[in-house]
């Protein structure tokens, strides 16, 4: 979404200190919401998810949303993180929530940006794992209508948010190492 900051100023007019109306203010070379009565700002940060990238025989597993944004395509596994959440924390519970299972030995993959269609809109700042093993039998929950194991090579075409369609293209070169 091309200016998302400017969006998101859009949505957030008054204080949730005081309740007055915010003003603008150059802080660190950035515009920001700030309070001109308290002096509170209103810092627009992305949001932190953790997702799962669980590969088996050269097939990911990927889940159909239930819900928009996005509802009916196919996604990683995984999720927004709780307050003061270790992303590894969020990450095993976000894929019991949605999957059912318990993830073994997820190692850290990469960090990829992304923006998440809600309103207000939100950036985020994805945390991806990867991990080949689990415990459990793997049943669709929570927010998860269906999964299924797709080839790397053969992904299905809506694949939700542009930041896991580059995590699967980078895991496609990673396991060609």
């Amino acid at each position: 979404m091309p200016n998302l900051k400017t969006t998101l100023k859009s949505f957030f007019k008054f204080c949730p200190h005081c309740g007055k109306s915010l003003g603008l203010k150059k802080i660190h070379g950035q515009t920001e919401r700030v309070c001109p009565a308290c002096g509170f700002v209103f810092w627009l940060n992305s949001k932190p998810t953790a997702s799962l990238l669980l590969v088996q025989k050269g097939q990911v597993l990927l889940a159909k949303r239930a819900i928009n944004p996005n509802k009916g395509e196919w996604d990683l596994p995984g999720g927004f993180l709780e307050i003061d959440e270790r992303p590894e924390k969020g990450l095993q519970r976000e894929i019991r929530e949605e999957l059912g299972i318990r993830i073994i030995r997820p190692t850290f993959f990469g960090i990829y940006l992304g923006h998440y269609a809600s309103t207000p809109p939100q950036a985020t700042f994805n945390v991806y794992y990867l991990s080949t093993h689990f415990t459990g039998t793997l049943k669709p929950q929570d927010d998860v209508t269906s999964l299924a194991w797709h080839p790397l090579k053969r992904l299905p075409k809506k694949i939700a948010f542009a930041n896991n369609r580059q995590a699967l293209r980078d895991l496609r070169v990673f396991l060609k190492r």
